[in-house]
């Protein structure tokens, strides 16, 4: 007689036969049965599964995922850029959080960003109690804000968040090198500035602002920041952004408050804190 775990590996095994045979409707319900019934270390991997399903590396990003649970590795989860194992993800066992990451997970181009989102959330909450505003510095469609929004209920708190980016892709002259490619290809004539607008306008206290890092602060930028999230894809902009901002950034929480810098963004303040 089958056991319940047998019954989920079966279901697993037949989603990823569905997968790679490019049947990703089928490998989707597959994975959510396998879901519905399973324990929280066979969770982290179908969790991860869903989000390979319908997406263009969603086979190769499979076999890695597959690769390592051979080796009998549990819980494994791989996303675009990152495979972890025996780490703890609670957020697989949190339906609120799936379910908000998986409704707004069109509007980035990589599958299971879940990692990165909830390290997000974790330092939203963490800045809610210091005396200051939020700042992210680089939005593309604004994912990574309109899920953090979305699950902590932001409309309701005595915060403002400032949402700075070109709606253009990287100016010419920020370009890191190599970049000119992603910059056509990825940014530009992707994404407008109406369309992050609206999808925000929801919430009275987030302020979509268009325009060049660090220029535009000189225009719009909060005197006390408790959060800043920077991710410009652009360590001339990124750097520059911090000659103006570090000073602005609550005291006592200046190095938590810096994430995601760009690939070759290093920085040192001119003058000590």
């Amino acid at each position: 007689m089958m056991t319940p775990t047998d019954d989920v590996a079966a279901k697993t095994q037949a989603g990823d036969e569905a997968l790679l045979a490019g049947d990703p409707a089928k490998a989707r319900a597959l994975y959510l049965e396998a879901l519905a019934q399973t324990n929280h270390r066979r969770r982290s991997g179908l969790v991860a599964r869903l989000g390979f399903v319908g997406h263009h590396l969603g086979a190769a990003l499979l076999e890695i995922q597959r690769t390592i649970e051979a080796q009998g590795h549990t819980p494994v989860f791989v996303s675009d850029g990152m495979a972890v194992w025996h780490k703890s993800n609670a957020f697989v066992q949190q339906p609120a959080f799936l379910s908000v990451v998986e409704k707004h997970a069109y509007l980035l181009p990589l599958p299971n960003w879940h990692w990165n989102l909830q390290t997000v959330l974790w330092a939203v909450l963490q800045a809610r109690s210091l005396a200051g505003d939020f700042v992210e510095l680089g939005v593309f469609r604004g994912h990574t804000t309109a899920v953090t929004a979305e699950h902590i209920r932001f409309a309701s708190w005595n915060r403002r968040w400032y949402l700075y980016d070109t709606f253009n892709g990287i100016p010419e002259d920020q370009l890191n090198v190599g970049w000119s490619g992603m910059n056509e290809t990825a940014y530009k004539g992707t994404y407008s500035y109406e369309e992050v607008r609206d999808r925000f306008a929801a919430y009275p206290n987030i302020d979509v602002i268009k325009g060049r890092v660090p220029e535009i602060f000189q225009e719009v930028c909060p005197q006390r920041i408790a959060f800043l999230h920077m991710d410009l894809n652009s360590a001339v902009a990124e750097i520059a952004a911090l000659e103006q901002l570090y000073d602005r950034i609550v005291s006592s929480n200046r190095r938590s408050s810096i994430a995601a810098p760009a690939p070759g963004t290093a920085y040192r303040p001119a003058r000590p804190r």
